[in-house]
C-alpha cells in the first residue's frame, strides 16, 4: 500500500490560523505516512492580522513530511487597500457588516467571493496541486478547510487526476449557523457548490458529531464514509511538565476575553459570579485566586480595580503553550467560556481537550451546546449558564467545597476514554484507518 498523502490547506505553519492540522500532520508522519503539504504563503493584498507566525510546529514535523508554500496574491483587495492609503499587509479593517456595505458593494462581493473571500486561492491551489500530483504521485488527497475554496480546489483536482479525495470540513459552510450571503441569490449557488463538493468526495470528515450527522443526512450517497475526527491535545506538551506551584485555591482561565459579546466571548459572567461568591464564606478572600491569562481586554483590569478585587484576581499577558500547561496542571479549577452564539451550537472549542488531559475539574460557562454536553457526559466538571452570575457563583461554591473536602465526583472511565481518544496521536491513527479503508 502506498502511504503517500497530499494535504491541501490554506494556512499552515509558519503562518497558521489553528494548530490542530499541523499536529495531525506531525503524528501522521511519525506513523509512517509520507505527507506533502501544499499551502498558501500570504503575498500582496492578503491579510495576515488573523494569522499566527509559528516556526516551532514546522520544526516538529517528521522527516518524511514536505511543505510546499505557494505565494498567493489578492489583487482586488490589494488595489483597494492601496487606493485607501493603507500600508501593505495591514488587514485590521475587521469583518464587514452587511448593514454597512452599499448595495453595489454587496453585488460586487456576491459576484467575486465565490465560494468565499479566499477565492483567490483556488487557481494557485489547483495549478500547483496538479503539478505535485503529477510529479509525486500521492495515493490520496486530503483537503482541510475552511475556507471552502480549499474543498472546491480539492474537487477540481479529484476530477482532473482521479486521485481519491477526503474532505476534512473543520467548519460547516452553508449549514453553518452564521452563514449569511451578501445577497439572497447566493444561498442557492453556495448550497449547490456544497452539495457538489460533499457528494464528489470519497470520504467526508468533520470535528463534531453533530456536524457529521447533519452533512450525512443532507448529502451522503450510498456507502460514502462520513467520520468524526475531533480536534485534540498534544501529549508531548504534558510529558515531563511540572505543575506551577501555587499556595492558593486557583481558578484559571487561559485564552481570549472580549469586552462585548459582539466581539466574542466575554468574562463578565465569571467576574460577576466570582465577586458574588466571595460575599458568602468569609474565608474565601484569603484562600482563593482567580487568574485570567491571555488576550484579556483592558476593561477587565479597570473593572477589577474598581471592584477592589486586585488582591484576589490576577490578570496576565499571553504565555507560551508550555507555560500555560504548567499553570493548568497546578490549578484547582480550569474555566472554559463560550458565548451564547449560533456559531457555538456545534462547537466544543479546542481548550476542552487540553483541560480534560490536565486532569482538573472544569467550570464551563456555556450555553447548552456541544461543549456543555461533553463536560456532563464525560464527567469533566460542572456547567453554569453563560450570562448568569448567580449560576457561576453557585457552581464555584459547589466545586470549591467538593475539591477541598475530596468529595467531588470527577473523572472516571468516561473522562479517561475521552482523553485517550482525543490525543493527536490517536486522531492521526483514525485518519490512518480511513486512509487504509479507501486504499483497500
Amino acid at each position: 500500500m502506498k502511504r503517500h498523502i497530499l494535504l491541501l490547506i490554506k494556512n499552515f505553519p509558519p503562518y497558521r490560523t489553528e494548530p490542530n492540522t499541523a499536529n495531525l500532520v506531525k503524528y501522521l508522519g511519525r506513523q509512517g505516512w509520507k505527507v506533502d503539504v501544499l499551502h498558501s504563503k500570504p503575498g500582496w493584498g492578503v491579510a495576515t492580522h488573523a494569522l499566527t507566525y509559528d516556526e516551532v510546529q514546522l520544526e516538529a514535523l517528521a522527516p518524511g513530511t514536505t511543505v510546499f508554500g505557494v505565494e498567493t496574491v489578492n489583487l482586488v483587495r490589494g488595489i483597494g487597500q492601496f487606493l485607501k492609503g493603507h500600508r501593505r499587509g495591514d488587514g485590521r479593517t475587521g469583518k464587514l457588516s452587511r448593514l454597512h456595505v452599499s448595495f453595489p458593494g454587496r453585488v460586487f462581493r456576491s459576484l467575486l467571493h465565490i465560494p468565499d473571500s479566499e477565492y483567490y486561492w483556488f487557481i494557485p491551489a489547483v495549478r500547483h496541486g496538479l503539478r505535485l500530483i503529477k510529479k509525486r504521485r500521492p495515493a490520496l488527497l486530503l483537503t482541510s478547510g475552511p475556507p471552502f475554496t480549499t474543498h472546491l480546489a480539492g474537487r477540481a483536482l479529484r476530477s482532473l487526476t482521479g486521485v481519491r479525495w477526503i474532505c476534512h470540513s473543520r467548519d460547516l459552510f452553508v449549514e453553518n449557523p452564521l452563514y449569511t450571503p451578501w445577497l439572497p441569490w447566493r444561498r442557492g449557488l453556495d448550497r449547490t457548490l456544497e452539495r457538489l463538493v460533499m457528494r464528489s468526495a470519497d470520504a467526508v470528515t468533520t470535528v463534531y458529531p453533530g456536524a457529521t450527522e447533519l452533512l450525512r443526512r443532507r448529502y451522503a450517497r450510498g456507502d460514502q464514509p462520513y467520520r468524526t475526527i475531533r480536534n485534540g491535545y498534544d501529549e508531548e506538551t504534558f510529558t515531563g511538565t511540572e505543575p506551577a506551584a501555587d499556595d492558593h485555591f486557583t481558578i484559571l482561565y487561559g485564552g481570549r476575553l472580549a469586552a462585548h459579546d459582539a466581539d466574542g466571548r466575554t468574562g463578565w459572567s465569571l467576574l460577576d459570579g466570582f465577586e458574588l461568591w466571595l460575599q458568602r464564606p468569609p474565608e474565601l478572600r484569603t484562600s482563593v485566586r482567580l487568574k485570567l491569562v491571555g488576550s484579556i481586554h483592558d476593561t477587565y483590569r479597570d473593572e477589577v480595580e474598581r471592584r477592589s478585587l486586585s488582591d484576589v484576581v490576577e490578570i496576565g499577558e499571553p504565555v507560551p503553550l508550555q507555560e500555560m500547561i504548567r499553570m493548568e496542571l497546578g490549578a484547582d479549577v480550569l474555566v472554559i467560556i463560550l458565548e451564547d452564539s449560533p456559531k457555538n451550537w456545534f462547537t466544543a472549542g479546542g481548550k476542552i481537550y487540553e483541560c480534560a488531559r490536565a486532569g482538573k475539574p472544569v467550570l464551563g460557562i456555556l450555553p447548552e451546546n456541544a461543549a456543555a454536553r461533553i463536560i456532563r457526559e464525560k464527567n469533566l466538571g460542572l456547567v453554569a449558564r453563560y450570562g448568569s452570575a448567580e449560576e457561576v457563583a453557585r457552581t464555584l461554591d459547589e466545586l470549591y467545597r467538593g475539591i477541598t473536602s475530596g468529595s467531588i465526583n470527577y473523572g472516571g472511565p468516561e473522562r479517561d476514554a475521552f482523553v485517550d481518544d482525543t490525543s493527536f496521536e490517536r486522531l492521526a491513527e483514525r485518519f490512518g484507518e480511513l486512509f487504509r479503508e479507501l486504499l483497500g
